[in-house]
């Protein structure tokens, strides 16, 4: 043949493969798509599922080979794997090739995850699917107690044949999906014998991270020390912006991809320091009350406590009311993602997507306590998310003035752009009285207030160093959900048609701003949003006089800091607790809704046991924290 013919003969069945490759009468690749086999599963306590999504199916017929980068944009096919025990799960998922499928294993290219692979490359296995003729290991790892975890799985014919088009054409290849599990009766993980079985609980896209002392945030390793509360060091975990990446444990995990810092306050029962049940100021205060508040931590396996008096034990009511083994805490007041400044995160709606709880961003304000509400119970529903009630507030408070946190006083963020995560470089040495105090310096400049990350922001933590909770003396406001009851003991909307929750209740007046007792109740909203479940808030006894500090719950960080004292300066005055001397002001009928910690113009008389009342109203000092109970 002359050499002119053989170019046109090559050049003519290159032509006829692209053709037969776009033909609808032939195939290169058929897939099905069944699970027809039970899943392999050696365990008597969870409940491994299969579940499978019609609108992820992989139909690949008439199959032509694709590059990577093309395999990388097919839809994938997503296995849920859950596991409902307390202990780990070791799971394996294989790929098993059938005896009928023509197509020779080393065409198939796998995608797990974010790793691209030839099929006839992975570990091989032993057969689970009758009918099989290989089978392959896609993955392989652990699943947490009350986790579940996604799989995906992208399949297609490899592009680079190299030639093979004849033996690859016209083939056919079924597979199916197996999935081998066992439980893990000691899960290898790090635990603190101290916590006494109430150690961090990891599910629901929650990472367990360390914080170097400079604000880097790495990967923990769930099998090493990652925390100690013995040492005041407690456990911080994160939630991605993007939690398609994964990264490795000691891997830096970058700022830009953290939406959220929470920190684990693990259950525990604490020793009545003060049953006084004040009703009245006192002519004083008491120089003795501040005190170590003794704490055991306990798991929920162990009968609760129910001491009353002085002397006594009480499990923390923060965490029988979710029957929990402990609670993870906003790490910071919430922020309005996507605000650049002060005012764009001022916002009075229910925007859950825009959560987040960072550092150096503007606190979320101008927000009506019902929206504040579902903004968080909207939030992260796999996690029983919620605003923070009164009692949670109290439960980290209680733990900071124990020997597992800082116990001293939590240094005011007095940051007057309202950032999260600030502190000020003096201690206040007053408290606010209207008239602007040089003792009380309230600004951004670093000569004035320094960031979380820095020796002077650790002196704004629970714990007096990186790992605590931040913004608990000054910032905003924070509302709590803990509120009064009326006289038929339904909780209160506020005070009347201007000022109240947007929760549909009653009011504390009729229609006047300044009205008395002899109006209370007689008007209510019912065109707002029902009040949530009721353990997702603190109800208080109805009373007008905001001196019955006797109204307390015990561990709300209320009334158990009296006795109770009017302080007077140049006809200002406010009502101060002989902790710290912060303001204490108890909700009534005319003000029905808890705020905590001050403000960050407030001075001394903010702090992590300062308390006033409000409205439940909008306001751009008043912002909101979220819970997880997991």
């Amino acid at each position: 043949m002359k050499k002119r013919d053989k170019v046109m003969l090559l050049i003519v069945m290159i032509l006829l493969t692209v053709v037969f490759l776009g033909s609808t009468t032939y195939a290169y690749w058929k897939f099905e798509k069944t699970q027809e086999q039970s899943n392999v599963i050696v365990s008597q306590c969870f409940d491994l599922t299969f579940l499978e999504e019609t609108d992820t199916t992989i139909n690949l017929f008439n199959a032509y080979p694709m590059l990577d980068s093309e395999g990388r944009n097919l839809k994938p096919y997503v296995l849920h794997l859950t596991n409902h025990c307390e202990n780990d799960l070791t799971y394996q998922m294989n790929l098993e090739v059938l005896k009928n499928s023509s197509l020779n294993d080393k065409y198939v290219k796998v995608m797990i995850g974010e790793k691209i692979t030839l099929l006839n490359t992975l570990e091989v296995t032993g057969m689970n699917v009758e009918g099989a003729k290989s089978a392959y290991i896609l993955e392989k790892g652990t699943i947490g107690s009350n986790s579940t975890i996604d799989l995906s799985l992208r399949m297609w014919l490899d592009g680079d044949i190299s030639g093979d088009e004849v033996e690859s054409m016209n083939k056919e290849f079924y597979s199916k999906v197996s999935v081998v599990g066992s439980i893990n009766h000691y899960s290898g993980k790090y635990q603190e014998s101290i916590l006494n079985g109430t150690d961090p609980v990891l599910k629901g896209g929650l990472i367990p991270v360390i914080i170097a002392d400079n604000g880097v945030v790495r990967k923990a390793d769930e099998t090493k020390e990652w925390y100690r509360y013995e040492n005041k060091e407690w456990a911080n975990a994160v939630i991605l912006n993007d939690e398609s990446i994964k990264y490795q444990n000691g891997e830096e995990i970058p700022e830009s991809n953290i939406e959220s810092y929470f920190v684990w306050i693990p259950r525990y029962r604490y020793q009545i320091f003060n049953d006084g049940m004040y009703s009245e100021l006192s002519s004083s205060l008491d120089n003795n009350a501040v005190q170590e508040i003794k704490v055991v931590f306990e798991s929920k396996e162990v009968v609760a406590s129910d001491g009353v008096r002085k002397g006594q034990w009480l499990t923390h009511p923060a965490f029988t009311s979710f029957d929990t083994n402990g609670l993870w805490v906003g790490k910071f007041e919430t922020g309005y993602k996507g605000s650049t400044d002060g005012v764009s995160s001022q916002v009075n709606q229910i925007e859950p997507e825009h959560v987040q709880i960072k550092p150096n961003v503007n606190s979320w304000r101008g927000i009506q306590v019902s929206n504040a509400f579902y903004s968080t119970y909207d939030y992260k529903r796999e996690l029983d998310s919620h605003m923070m009630k009164n009692t949670e507030w109290g439960a980290i408070s209680y733990l900071q003035h124990s020997k597992y946190g800082s116990m001293a006083s939590v240094r005011i963020n007095n940051n007057s752009s309202f950032v999260t995560g600030y502190s000020a470089v003096n201690e206040p040495t007053c408290g606010y009285t209207g008239l602007n105090e040089e003792c009380n310096q309230h600004g951004t400049d670093a000569n004035v207030t320094q960031a979380y990350n820095t020796a002077t922001g650790y002196k704004a933590s629970t714990t007096g160093n990186i790992s605590g909770v931040y913004d608990m003396t000054g910032g905003a406001f924070e509302y709590v959900m803990g509120t009064i009851a009326d006289k038929n003991g339904n909780p209160m909307s506020g005070r009347n048609i201007l000022f109240n929750s947007g929760f549909n209740g009653t009011f504390g007046c009729s229609g006047s701003y300044n009205c008395d007792d002899d109006d209370s109740g007689l008007d209510s909203l019912t065109t707002g949003l029902d009040f949530p479940e009721s353990k997702y808030y603190d109800l208080y006894p109805y009373e007008s006089s905001d001196e019955k500090y006797g109204r307390r719950i015990l561990g709300d960080a209320t009334g158990e800091m009296g006795p109770f004292y009017r302080k007077v300066i140049s006809n200002y005055y406010r009502n101060i607790s002989s902790w710290y001397q912060d303001e204490s002001w108890f909700v009534t009928i005319f003000d029905s809704w808890f705020v905590r910690g001050g403000v960050g113009y407030y001075g001394t008389y903010s702090g992590a046991f300062a308390y006033g009342n409000a409205r439940g109203r909008f306001d751009n000092s008043y912002g909101f924290r979220v819970v997880l109970s997991v």
